[in-house]
């Protein structure tokens, strides 16, 4: 497996700063070499199962949206996709 994605800088995105938006692309794209490995792995349903159909990627991308100064993407809707992609991630990691 990768390098955990629920690691140190992680908890660096709620600064919501220029570091987060920087540590946010680098997980969205870490989700996807986990997403690759699984896949090469497991196959493609289990990689579904774990990575709960790209839910994970989906709320990482909303709260980069915010960052970066959507007008779709508020801070309370930041702080629901932070706190689920965290869930998730922490459980795909055990799987």
């Amino acid at each position: 497996m990768p390098a955990k994605l629920v690691d140190h800088l992680w908890d660096k995105i709620i600064e919501r700063d220029d570091l987060a938006r920087r540590i946010l692309r680098e997980k969205i794209a870490a989700v996807h070499q986990l997403e690759d490995v699984i896949r090469a792995q497991e196959g493609e349903e289990v990689t579904r199962v774990v990575m709960r159909n790209g839910l994970i990627e989906h709320a990482l991308k909303r709260c980069l949206e915010n960052l970066e100064g959507s007008p779709t993407v508020t801070e309370q809707d930041f702080w629901v996709f932070y706190d689920y992609a965290t869930y998730v991630a922490k459980h795909a990691e055990k799987l």
